[in-house]
């Protein structure tokens, strides 16, 4: 897969993950699933608000050719 296409795919999930965490949009964050189950509804969504995030600069960086995490 290519660089661009692959940081396209990244920055869309990171985006999708991030703003549903923040609107508690319920397909990112039932309450069956497993980071709910363990860690409660508050816990699993900063942590799928961080995934974001995450999901987000590594797009960035895929899309501007650094190196900086090595995915």
């Amino acid at each position: 897969m290519n660089s661009t296409v692959s940081g396209i795919l990244l920055i869309v999930f990171g985006l999708l993950a991030t703003i549903g965490a923040a609107l508690n949009w319920r397909f990112i964050s039932r309450s069956r699933k497993l980071v709910n189950l363990v860690f409660g509804a508050t816990v699993a969504r900063i942590i799928y608000f961080v995934a974001g995030v995450l999901l987000f600069i590594v797009g960035i960086e895929r899309l501007i050719g650094a190196n900086w995490f090595k995915l």
